[in-house]
């Protein structure tokens, strides 16, 4: 669910891509795989995050357009 009412509001979907794309914003060449993107939104959030809970941030930005692979299958913000 993107907004579960049984679990902490800081799991959801919607919190977790927001995270991403700051993460993705913040980053030095705007585009990370997603190990360097679990290690981006761990350290934002200050705590470990799965990398489950990352996959699923990036497959929601992907079904929104909001990000894309480029041909190293780095993530990167489309514009």
């Amino acid at each position: 669910m993107l907004l579960p009412r049984e679990q902490s509001p800081w799991n959801c979907g919607y919190f977790l891509g927001a995270v991403a794309l700051e993460a993705l914003a913040k980053s030095g060449t705007g585009r990370l795989d997603l190990a360097e993107l679990q290690r981006t939104m761990s350290a934002a959030l200050g705590k470990p995050i799965s990398p489950t809970q990352v996959v699923a941030a990036a497959a929601w930005l992907f079904l929104l357009d909001s990000v894309d692979l480029d041909e190293s299958g780095r993530l990167f913000k489309c514009s």
